[in-house]
């Protein structure tokens, strides 16, 4: 027999043994989400330590992890956490996290966890807290510590803005070190009006209601945005963006929107009159 034949041979035998070892595996994992699923811990346990995949995706490349911090299942999402669940896997439908579930849904004892294990999240549980009167999110935020001060302002902002105001919450960051927005006259904010367009094509509008700066892509909603500086501004109601206009001999020609390490530019339009 030529061993061309001979590792052909062996092919064919071993295919349905490794089809069988898959199905095995993604039985387990199945499981796994269903334990996950309604928090039943003895069940996780067992079926890790059978050898199911703590980070195994499912639809829309969701893990285990997800569904843990949707129900609130702290314990399970602690075990998965000693496991080695990964809590920086987006989906690829919303682009969420296990965190995002955890801060939809209030999980306060779950949101602690995940932050322990991704730092970088701080800001976005800070925001949601100060926006959506929260104390117990802003309070283990500030425990955790690593807000941006323009990020502990911009809390400020949301939690004292509106009639919702939280005196709770405004103390806690005053104490944390916030400080309010610097005061921008309104012929400086009013000289931001107007649309801009990145090189994708994507056009946000600038407008300026009862002395504040909103935007909006699109047909979205507006939001309103504080100011860091006279140039730079973040939203009120969400961390993480940073909006910082270019002005060059004295017209504006731009802004540049932070993320992260990622900048985009956005040029004015010249609107027909």
């Amino acid at each position: 027999m030529t061993l061309r034949r001979l590792v052909f041979l062996l092919c064919i035998l071993l295919l349905p043994i490794n089809i069988s070892a898959q199905d095995a595996k993604q039985e387990l994992n199945d499981k796994l989400y269903e334990a996950t699923r309604v928090g039943d811990v003895a069940a996780v346990k067992s079926l890790l330590d059978k050898g199911a995949d703590v980070n195994a995706k499912f639809r829309y490349g969701s893990t285990a992890l997800f569904k843990a911090a949707e129900r609130g299942h702290t314990e399970v999402v602690k075990l998965l956490l000693e496991r080695g669940a990964d809590v920086k896997v987006r989906d690829t439908f919303y682009g969420a996290t296990a965190m995002t579930w955890a801060l939809q849904n209030g999980h306060v004892e779950v949101v602690g966890l995940l932050l322990d294990k991704d730092k970088e999240s701080v800001e976005d549980v800070l925001m949601t807290g100060a926006s959506g009167g929260n104390p117990s999110l802003v309070r283990i935020a500030l425990t955790k510590g690593g807000a941006k001060p323009e990020t502990l302002t911009a809390a400020l902002v949301a939690a004292t803005a509106g009639e919702e105001k939280n005196a709770e919450i405004a103390e806690m960051l005053k104490k944390a070190g916030a400080v309010p927005p610097p005061e921008i006259a309104v012929e400086i904010l009013q000289s931001y009006v107007g649309k801009y367009k990145n090189e994708q094509g994507t056009e946000i509008k600038v407008t300026l209601k009862d002395g504040r700066l909103f935007a909006a892509q699109g047909a979205q909603p507006p939001f309103a945005m504080s100011a860091i500086d006279k140039t730079t501004f973040s939203p009120v109601d969400f961390g993480g963006l940073t909006f910082t206009f270019n002005v060059e001999g004295g017209k504006v020609t731009g802004f540049a929107v932070k993320q992260g390490q990622n900048n985009t530019l956005f040029k004015r339009i010249e609107e027909s009159k």
